[in-house]
């Protein structure tokens, strides 16, 4: 059974989105949900389609609204995905906390983000259908510090709260053991570049005198 808290909404987080079409109107849509977000301020309300049926977010499945917490690192990566759209989303209800996220039983749209280089006036659509604002960036750092600023979301320190120190320790031995694994797989590649080098040098055509045959005969090399 996992362990990750549930708290009470609101909880801001980021996320990206889909753009679809419904009755000729742009919708935003979740890229492994198959409904289309309510427009306006309405709520987008989680289900559960495994076997259970139960209230999401269920703490044995991956039911729910999923979102990230702001940080550096979630701001990249809802702004490199270029064919989606990103937000930020206001949850409400039921949300499991974890380390880098959270899944939620609801949430809207609270923010859609647009950047130099997104399609402005598609964003700035998007934000009038559902009744929200748009936050215009130039950079992750910037979004980041628009949401710190105005206190939306969790930062890690109250995440290591809520998880406990227990899961810090584990967190801190998992990330240990990925960072071996990678320094592992690396080594692993330089050395069959090694092997592969040294195969390749020993299949040279041998050093010395040669004789070639041409037209006009023999030519000797050195």
């Amino acid at each position: 059974m996992s362990d990750e808290p549930l708290v009470p909404g609101p909880l801001y987080g980021l996320r990206t989105w889909i753009v679809v079409s419904e009755d000729g109107h742009e919708r935003l849509k979740g890229l492994h949900q198959g409904d289309a977000w309510p427009p306006g301020d309405g709520w987008f309300e989680a289900y559960c389609t495994g076997a259970g049926k139960h209230r999401p977010p269920g703490r044995e499945c991956t039911c729910g609204i999923h979102a990230w917490h702001p940080t550096l690192k979630s701001a990249r990566r809802v702004l490199a995905s270029r064919g989606e759209i990103a937000g930020l989303i206001e949850a409400r209800g039921a949300v499991e906390v974890h380390e880098e996220g959270f899944r939620a039983e609801g949430a809207r749209p609270y923010a859609l983000v647009s950047t130099p280089s997104r399609n402005g006036k598609r964003v700035g659509r998007l934000a009038e259908a559902y009744a929200t604002q748009v936050i215009e960036v130039r950079s992750p750092q910037e979004l980041l510090t628009w949401c710190r600023e105005r206190g939306l979301g969790l930062d890690e320190r109250v995440v290591a709260e809520l998880l406990g120190p227990e899961h810090t320790v584990q967190s801190a031995r998992c990330k240990r053991r990925r960072w071996r694994n990678n320094v592992l797989r690396v080594a692993a590649v330089l050395a069959i570049a090694a092997i592969l080098i040294a195969i390749g040098t020993q299949l040279h055509e041998p050093s010395g005198p040669r004789t070639l045959y041409g037209r006009t005969g023999e030519i000797h090399t050195h």
